[in-house]
């Protein structure tokens, strides 16, 4: 039997316990939270999923056992790395997913890597786009010898909390990491996020990759509507609009014809972390970024919008409060 752990058992936290509980490996789960609010939420939503895993709600560190197989922390930003700290300190645990944005200061991000590499311990962090299907379909017909045009286009869909999202998707399909980011492009206003006490940036961040591909991933003020990903080569083009049905379209360069139109349903995070876990305990990996090649978005990316907000706060803060 595994024995798995959620710490944070808000929105996300308790769609991660769904997938669990849509496992077939019989499991004890363990869903830590101070919150009783947010324990509530899950122990509703456990509800849902007809199961026979022996499911534990605590509140507090003392109620773990010592060995765990898969921990998956869905905490907000601000507290993740003290979270991974009594993680990894003081229990014996073999797989980890970390859900993002990792950290809000880029020190966090080099003594977490210390502390991973101590311990030996495999760490992923939660950027699923990279197992979609429409994107997966999409890297499988890429030239290996071109660079990517990359642009990601929305409103209101959180470009400080989301961003990360598209610039992996990137890295992934691109197979390059990220050279450099750049804000010119950002509205220079501070927006208040839909969580407490947290901000939100609208407008547009552009970025280059090491290998000459190109980014540029918006988010503009107004009503939420459907979100196009365009990624581009010089010979080929294929553009997803996401939602409930996402549908990708493909044309080849300078016939002006669409060669075809893909639909494919959207998973859900509750869906995705069944897949995650199956592949960890099958497989002892999974598709998604180790926490190593997260950081090469996450670094630079926390950089850069830190230097924007203390820009636009006239404050030179040391953490950028996005989540």
């Amino acid at each position: 039997m595994k024995t798995n752990l959620i710490i944070g058992a808000g929105q996300i936290g308790s769609r991660h316990l769904q997938g669990l509980l849509n496992l077939n490996t019989p499991q004890t789960i363990y869903v830590l939270d101070p919150s009783e609010q947010s324990l509530e939420i899950a122990k509703k939503r456990a509800e849902e999923i007809p199961n026979k895993h022996i499911t534990q709600f605590i509140s507090d560190w003392t109620s773990l056992p010592i060995d765990l197989d898969l921990v998956i922390v869905a905490t907000g930003a601000n507290v993740r790395k003290q979270v991974v700290n009594i993680l990894l300190n003081g229990f014996k645990v073999k797989y980890v997913v970390l859900e993002k944005i990792l950290f809000q200061d880029v020190q966090s991000y080099k003594e977490v890597a210390e502390l991973i590499r101590q311990k030996d311990v495999p760490v992923w962090v939660n950027h699923p786009r990279r197992i979609f299907d429409n994107y997966l379909a999409i890297k499988q017909e890429l030239p290996f010898d071109e660079p990517i045009k990359f642009h990601v286009i929305g409103n209101n869909w959180g470009l400080g909390c989301n961003g990360l999202h598209f610039i992996d998707l990137c890295a992934f399909l691109s197979g390059s990491e990220v050279d450099s980011i750049n804000t010119d492009w950002i509205d220079d206003e501070l927006l208040e996020s839909k969580r407490s006490g947290y901000i939100e940036f609208a407008g547009t961040l552009k970025g280059m990759m090491k290998n000459g591909s190109c980014f540029s991933v918006s988010s503009f003020k107004g009503d939420l509507n459907l979100l196009s990903v365009s990624i581009s080569t010089a010979s080929e083009s294929w553009v997803t609009m996401e939602g409930a049905m996402s549908i990708t379209y493909h044309q080849k360069t300078g016939d002006g014809r669409t060669d075809y139109k893909r639909l494919s349903a959207t998973k859900f995070q509750s869906q995705l972390t069944t897949v995650i876990a199956n592949d960890l305990f099958l497989n002892a990996t999974c598709d998604l970024p180790t926490y190593e090649e997260a950081c090469l978005s996450h670094v630079p990316f926390i950089e850069v919008l830190l230097k924007k907000y203390n820009d636009l706060t006239g404050i030179e803060n040391k953490i950028c409060p996005i989540t």
